[in-house]
């Protein structure tokens, strides 16, 4: 008894498994998703790249040890002629060895670097271009889930429709059957009905496979499997300002603007502060007594091109990259300007033909039940009736396919505008 009630328990709540679930929970899921952890990977990557940049300004320091043989003895450090003397009077230690061991620090540092200025420009740029696109291919996945579940809503209206056609022609066959045992009907008066019901089978069977497709598609975004279509309703009006979806490339252009600065800066001279202190060791080649000195030098050092082709060839480079960049830029704000114009007449020509299609479904079905009547009493053919079956399916599919291609519709608009769909959609 109690395993009887597990396993039924069990599978309410398989068949179930859409329960409770709203669209909001899809676009939780989809945040969760390693196709939206690749996009939150590449915007960190773009921002370790410019603080990268940023700390080419701060200095290096390295520390250094070594260990070198010769084959005469060599000075510790550069010793002068009056030291020499003095020790060799006293009878000291040469600081001359053929083992010398040493450690120490080196330290360098940009003074003046013109280049790294524009560099660190051009990766806040791509930084900044690299957010943004991760926000807009975050609401391309939420519009390609929008319409997904319209399409996915649309699909099993359309199949309740059919489904409840083909109940509404099961009885009219009963009933034609009788006729046609009684002689009221002619024998073809079944075949021309059971033949409108093996049509609504193979439609019924087509669309169960896009539902299958939908609701793979929908898993393979999300990880939730649906078992029906979720509810939404727009409970926010569009927010139609600046073109959101150029965003990223306008970054692009700022950072091949600043990457041609950089190019041309590699001409101005550089400046770089250099450093090194040493502690060495070594035998001295005339007592064999161990010498320790230490040794250290600062200085700036000025680099200057005079003559380097490849500079220029990279300036001509970056220069192209730039224009090539802008007039694309250019480009995607025509065809978005185009798309959001049409898109938008044609959501107005939509929303009345959705109130349209619900009229001429009432109707079709007022139409279907005086057929329905007339067919009985043997007023109306059978081709004439089954055109009324016909009409409403086609009323039907008419009107749920209107709502999907509404919903369709307000998700490319918010891919355009940046309207993240979770404030839009319930």
């Amino acid at each position: 008894m109690f395993r009887a009630m597990f396993v039924l328990i069990f599978l309410f709540i398989f068949v179930n498994a859409s329960f409770g679930l709203s669209i909001h929970d899809l676009f939780e899921a989809l945040k969760r998703q390693p196709i939206t952890k690749v996009d939150v990977m590449l915007k960190k990557s773009a921002e370790a790249s410019y603080s990268k940049s940023k700390a080419m300004f701060y200095p290096k320091l390295y520390g250094l040890a070594s260990y070198e043989h010769y084959n005469s003895p060599t000075s510790l450090r550069p010793t002068t002629p009056t030291e020499s003397n003095e020790i060799i009077r006293q009878g000291g230690s040469l600081p001359f060895s053929k083992d010398i061991e040493q450690i120490g620090l080196n330290v360098s540092m940009p003074v003046f670097v013109y280049p790294l200025f524009s560099l660190t420009s051009m990766m806040e740029r791509l930084k900044e271009s690299a957010k943004e696109k991760a926000k807009l291919d975050f609401i391309k996945k939420e519009g390609a889930i929008v319409i997904l579940n319209a399409k996915l809503n649309y699909i099993e209206k359309l199949m309740q429709a059919l489904e409840s056609t083909r109940k509404m022609l099961e009885t009219e066959l009963s009933i034609v059957n009788v006729g046609v045992k009684n002689g009221r009907f002619p024998p073809i008066a079944s075949v021309k009905i059971e033949n409108m019901l093996n049509r609504i089978d193979v439609e019924l069977n087509d669309l169960k496979t896009n539902r299958d497709n939908v609701i793979a598609t929908i898993l393979a975004l999300t990880g939730i499997k649906l078992n029906s279509a979720l509810n939404m309703e727009q409970v926010k009006g569009l927010n139609e300002g600046e073109l959101f979806a150029t965003k990223p490339l306008e970054y692009q252009v700022e950072a091949q603007k600043y990457n041609v600065k950089a190019k041309i800066g590699k001409l101005y001279p550089s400046v770089y502060l250099t450093g090194t202190i040493l502690r060495k060791f070594g035998d001295s080649y005339n007592t064999d007594d161990r010498v320790i000195r230490n040794y250290g030098w600062i200085g700036l050092n000025l680099s200057v091109p005079i003559f380097d082709k490849v500079i220029y060839s990279d300036i001509e480079k970056a220069k192209s990259d730039y224009l090539k960049t802008r007039f694309e830029l250019e480009n995607l704000k025509q065809q978005l300007k185009s798309e959001s114009d049409s898109l938008n007449a044609s959501l107005k020509i939509v929303k009345r033909s959705i109130e349209l299609a619900k009229k001429t479904v009432q109707y079709q079905k007022e139409l279907l039940v005086y057929a329905n009547e007339a067919f009985e009493i043997r007023r109306m053919t059978e081709e004439e009736y089954l055109r009324y079956v016909d009409a409403l399916v086609k009323a039907e599919a008419d009107l749920y396919g209107l709502e999907a291609k509404r919903w369709e519709i307000i998700s490319k608009l918010a891919v355009i505008y940046g309207n993240d769909l979770e404030e839009l959609v319930r």
